[in-house]
C-alpha cells in the first residue's frame, strides 16, 4: 500500500492483514469492484443542521423523530449543543424534480410537512445543507484472504432506523475475532470468526432492509400503527429495531409471526397491495424524466 503524506512525501507498507473502516468512502470496495447499488431501494437525501428547533422535552428528550410525506421520509435527530440534524430520504423522481439550490429546495421540501415547519419556525440553519445521490449499497463479499470490510465500507442501508452505529459496532467486534485468529495462525479459530464474521455483515442490513423495503406500504404501516402485544411479536420487533440481532434474545418466531400478518393482509386487500406494489416500482426508478405517480 502507498500514500503521500501532507509534504508529499510517498509512504508504503505492506500490513500482513488490512481491516476496511473507511465508511462510505468504502475503499476496498472500490479498489476490488465489489461495491454495487442497492436496487431494492433507490433513494437519495438532503438535509441540514439547524440551531434552535423545537425540540421534545422530558422524558422523549433527544428521541428521534421520523415522520412521513407523499415523497419519502423526514428524520429529526436531536444533536449536542442544540443543533438539530433535520433531513429527507425521497424518491429519485423528487430529487430529480429540483430547479433550485440545494437550501432553497431543502426549505421547500421541509415546508411539506406541517410539524416540521412548526418545529423549525425559529430555527436557523448553520451551515449550507447537503444533497447526496442515490446511497444505498453493498458489497459482493464482506471479507478475502488478507482483509475484512466493517461497517458502512461494506454495505449502506437506508438510515430510517438509525441502525448504522449499532451495525458498525458489532461488525467490529466479530472483525477483532478474524483478525486475531488470522495473525496467531490459528485455522479452526479462524473458520469459525469468518463464519460468524460473515453472518453479522449480513444479518443486519438484511433485516433492517425487510423493513426498510416495505416501511411505505400501506399495510405495513398500518401493523406499524397498530402493535400487538401478543405471541412476542412487539417485543422481537422492538428488539431489532433497537438493535438486539446478535444476542442471545429470542426473536425468531415473533419476527416470523410479524411478517406472517403482513403478508396475510397483503393477500386480502390484493386491490392495495397491488398499488402499493405498482407505486413502489415507481418510487425506485432510477429516471430522470420520471414525474410522480397519481391516485
Amino acid at each position: 500500500m502507498t500514500a503521500s503524506d501532507a509534504e508529499g512525501n510517498e509512504l508504503s507498507w505492506e500490513p500482513k492483514f488490512v481491516v476496511d473502516a473507511s465508511g462510505r468512502d468504502t475503499f476496498l470496495g472500490n479498489r476490488l469492484k465489489l461495491k454495487r447499488k442497492n436496487p431494492d431501494h433507490q433513494s437519495a437525501a438532503i438535509f441540514g443542521h439547524f440551531r434552535n428547533a423545537r425540540r421534545d422535552t422530558g422524558e422523549t428528550e433527544g428521541n428521534i423523530i421520523i415522520t412521513w410525506f407523499d415523497h419519502g421520509w423526514y428524520w429529526f435527530i436531536p444533536l449536542k449543543d442544540g443543533i438539530t440534524s433535520v433531513g429527507a430520504v425521497a424518491w429519485p423522481y423528487y430529487m430529480n424534480s429540483r430547479k433550485k439550490p440545494v437550501r432553497e429546495f431543502l426549505m421547500d421540501t421541509l415546508a411539506l410537512s406541517p410539524e416540521l415547519a412548526d418545529r423549525l419556525k425559529d430555527a436557523e440553519l448553520v451551515e449550507e445543507p447537503t444533497a447526496t445521490g442515490n446511497y444505498t449499497y453493498e458489497s459482493s463479499a464482506c471479507q478475502g484472504e488478507n482483509f475484512v470490510m466493517v461497517g458502512d465500507a461494506f454495505a449502506f442501508v437506508d438510515p430510517m432506523f438509525s441502525s448504522g452505529v449499532m451495525l458498525a459496532t458489532n461488525s467490529g467486534f466479530a472483525a477483532t475475532d478474524v483478525v486475531d485468529a488470522r495473525l496467531k495462525g490459528d485455522r479452526a479459530a479462524e473458520r469459525s470468526a469468518r463464519a460468524r464474521f460473515n453472518w453479522v455483515m449480513r444479518t443486519g442490513p438484511k433485516e433492517f432492509s425487510w423493513f426498510i423495503y416495505r416501511v411505505t406500504n400501506p399495510n405495513l404501516r398500518d401493523i406499524f400503527m397498530d402493535p400487538r402485544e401478543d405471541l412476542g411479536i412487539k417485543a422481537s420487533v422492538i428488539s431489532v429495531l433497537a438493535g438486539d440481532l446478535f444476542g442471545k434474545t429470542r426473536i425468531r418466531r415473533g419476527l416470523w409471526l410479524f411478517r406472517g400478518i403482513y403478508y396475510l393482509t397483503s393477500l386480502f386487500d390484493p386491490r392495495r397491495s397491488l398499488a402499493a406494489w405498482r407505486q413502489h416500482g415507481f418510487n425506485i426508478r432510477d429516471d430522470s424524466d420520471a414525474k410522480p405517480a397519481r391516485g
